[in-house]
């Protein structure tokens, strides 16, 4: 533990004695502390995280850094004021003493260890991490990291308590933010120094420099990866392509992981989405297969089907770390751009193949798989997805699940659509458009035949309308008129007429009320295609007519009940204006 506690403050010698006790009572003393010294030091570094490793003295007017009181300091008067010590000493060894005391205790931990000590001794080392300056003092001293990540790695392997397995992977989040920062420090300085104008010929910073090595022993990012696979493996062991017999994800039923379970792997893809910022362009190429690999890997075996088109916690997580692996700088890296792009395509291929035919991962949730090919639609470069064999198998997932019969699948697939349909590069939405707009107004024109009959079917239909309706936005100028002149049969086939609307059930009422509230938006925005679309379709017109004089009946029949009959009738006559007829 040489590294991390300095010479000088190895051994304090107490046999003098002090005010508060003497060398005869300290062996008393000494049952306490065997059962307290953890908690104290997480107390001592709270403590000096709130005053940002800075006290000042209410005897001088500026703030000083000052040492902890110690028993050895009380009574040493005057002899230890003339030691007087700078700054950076005195950071230093308050550093060294939390970290190394944390670390000797976490080395060798005895089977007698009791969790609560343990326990303090991860969360002192989050408090000390808290702070900025303890935080580069690790980003700048790699060994020192390493050494912590091995420490920690051990820590996991010997105790399954997960409350200690995701305290320690706090812990190493913050080790790889300290290394984040100093790498993006020494780019920045870099570029100051050098000038904007030089930065092709700037020193490469980040692991992998270079040659995109990571040498193991001495790579920070290798030995997390170390550790986030044991966590990953252990949930997941179908992730170790050892244990499978065969380098990728045997097919088999996705499992539902327990909360722990949950909690430690969406720690761990976390960890993982953050590693390529450590890294330089081609070392952030040599770590993406596995960080893929991993992230996929843990969306594929726990894409459990669940109620309401709810995503599983993991899910959620490896979908929350895949988007921000897309979205790295080193996907957009001149560098490391190329080698990105065909790594990310291969990824997406490997989600698209869920859906395989021999229905081996036929037990996935669609909603799942979709969502992560729409993180890659959205996040990535478009050179990742609009390749023509790539964006026609999309495509081609987004009609097939339209098709399916589950209804919340029918709703997360407009909700998703309507993300990609408002994507602001045409070249990437414009193919969906083109493709999916057709069987998006089939469905919805099925409404006449298959009546919705709850509230699930129901939003089936107002999600479609909410995807229509962003076409119309975003539609270029010669196109919009066509799309408003399909949408606004669809909208009127919704209305009940006043025979209809008194003995509709509520589900169908609903329905009426959101397609009249929307017709009475549309009519005054695109006047000139509504009142075209009105007179050559007499009987959509006397539709509508039907539908409002049917509404204005109810309103009518409601107002003599209404706590607030002037304000509710002046607002309704106001929102059945039919001007633009």
């Amino acid at each position: 533990m040489s590294s991390f506690i300095p010479s000088e403050t190895v051994c304090f010698p107490l046999f003098v004695g002090g005010a508060f006790y003497t060398a005869e009572t300290s062996e008393n003393a000494k049952l306490h502390y065997y059962h307290s010294w953890a908690l104290i030091l997480h107390a001592t570094a709270l403590w000096l995280t709130s005053t940002g490793f800075v006290v000042a003295d209410p005897d001088e007017g500026a703030p000083n850094l000052s040492r902890p009181v110690t028993p050895t300091s009380m009574c040493q008067g005057s002899s230890s004021e003339a030691t007087v010590k700078s700054p950076e000493d005195v950071y230093t060894e308050r550093f060294h003493l939390i970290l190394g005391i944390s670390v000797e205790f976490l080395c060798s931990l005895r089977s007698d260890a009791t969790m609560e000590s343990i326990t303090a001794c991860l969360h002192a080392l989050q408090a000390l991490l808290d702070v900025p300056w303890p935080r580069s003092k690790i980003g700048s001293d790699q060994e020192l990291g390493i050494e912590l990540l091995n420490v920690l790695h051990r820590v996991i392997l010997t105790r399954e308590s997960p409350s200690i397995q995701l305290a320690s992977l706090e812990v190493v989040r913050q080790i790889i933010c300290a290394a984040q920062e100093h790498v993006k420090e020494k780019r920045r300085s870099a570029e100051v120094d050098d000038g904007a104008a030089e930065k092709e010929t700037l020193p490469e910073f980040g692991e992998g420099k270079d040659t995109g090595g990571l040498v193991p022993g001495k790579s920070l990012v290798f030995a997390t990866l170390e550790l986030c696979v044991c966590i990953l493996v252990r949930q997941l062991p179908e992730l170790n392509p050892k244990l499978t017999g065969s380098p990728g994800v045997k097919g088999a039923k996705p499992q539902m992981l327990s909360e722990d379970g949950s909690r430690l792997v969406s720690a761990a893809l976390v960890i993982l989405s953050e590693l390529p910022a450590v890294c330089s362009p081609e070392g952030s190429i040599s770590i993406l297969p596995t960080i893929l690999y991993l992230t996929i890997g843990v969306l594929r075996e726990t894409a459990v089907k669940l109620p309401g088109g709810q995503l599983s916690s993991t899910v959620a997580a490896s979908l929350q770390a895949l988007k921000g692996i897309l979205s790295s700088p080193m996907a957009r890296a001149e560098k490391s751009r190329a080698a990105w792009t065909d790594l990310l395509r291969s990824a997406l291929t490997t989600v698209l193949d869920c859906w395989d035919p021999d229905g081996t991962h036929q037990e996935l949730d669609e909603v799942s798989l979709l969502t992560a090919v729409t993180v890659f639609i959205l996040s990535t470069c478009p050179e990742v997805t609009t390749i023509s064999c790539l964006q026609k198998r999309c495509i081609e997932k987004f009609k097939a699940t339209l098709r399916i019969n589950d209804p919340m699948v029918q709703i997360k697939t407009y909700q998703l659509l309507l993300s990609i349909f408002q994507y602001p590069n045409p070249t990437v939405s414009y193919p969906y458009i083109y493709s999916l707009v057709s069987p998006i107004l089939e469905k919805l024109q099925e409404i006449d035949k298959r009546k919705p009959q709850d509230t699930t079917e129901l939003q089936i239909f107002q999600e479609g309308i909410k995807v229509l309706e962003a076409l119309v936005a975003i539609a270029e100028e010669q196109h919009r008129s066509q799309l408003v002149a399909c949408l606004l049969p669809i909208l009127i086939s919704f209305l009940l007429d006043e025979n209809a609307l008194g003995s509709a059930t509520s589900i169908m009422r609903n329905l009426h009320d959101f397609a009249l509230q929307k017709l009475m938006q549309i009519g005054p925005q695109y006047s000139s295609v509504f009142k075209s679309v009105m007179a050559s379709s007499p009987a959509l017109k006397a539709r509508l007519e039907a539908a409002i004089k049917g509404n204005q009946e109810s309103v009518k029949v409601k107002i003599p009940t209404s706590k607030h009959t002037k304000n509710s009738g002046k607002n309704l006559s106001i929102q059945l204006k039919t001007n633009f007829l």
